[in-house]
């Protein structure tokens, strides 16, 4: 019995001394080291040109417009160009923003939602010019679209009343 248990005290000495030797080697950092090195490109290369470059093209991000809000029609959310309050000076509308009391001037008020107005009657009449156009040019509906690049397509009125 007591040759067994100095085996197996040797044991478990042998294994304690192992395992603590791949731990460590486990959690320590390789002594070779491949040296990494930086990959250069030139695809995003950078050129100090004064010309601009084409709207979403490579270089150009995002390109800004008058006014983001508004599409070419002219249609879009109204936003009115930034104007620095002031009781003393004047406004586009030739008056000031805010009253000397510190309240908002109701003629502003008045005059912007009169430009507005204005402005949302000259789109609408845009629009109806443009519809009125296409509409001569047989380019306004989908079915002038398709006999134009297709061909007559399906059976039309004559073949349905010709009783066939």
């Amino acid at each position: 019995p007591q040759i067994v248990r100095r085996l197996s005290l040797i044991f478990l000495a042998m294994l304690a001394a192992v395992l603590a030797f791949g731990f460590t080697a486990a959690f320590v950092p390789p002594t070779t080291l491949q040296p990494t090195r930086a990959v250069v490109s030139n695809v995003g290369e950078v050129s100090m040109a004064a010309k601009k470059p084409k709207p979403l093209s490579p270089g150009s991000n995002y390109p800004s417009t008058k006014n983001i809000q508004l599409q070419k029609s002219g249609f879009g959310s109204f936003l009115p160009k930034f104007e620095m309050a002031s009781s003393k000076s004047k406004s586009k509308y030739g008056m000031p923003v805010f009253l000397p009391n510190g309240n908002v001037n109701p003629a502003y008020l008045a005059a912007e939602r009169k430009a507005m107005t204005a402005q949302s009657k000259k789109n609408m009449q845009a629009e109806a010019a443009k519809t009125k156009k296409m509409k001569a040019a047989k380019t306004f509906e989908l079915a002038d679209f398709i006999r134009k690049k297709v061909g007559n397509v399906g059976s039309g009125k004559d073949y349905y009343q010709s009783g066939r």
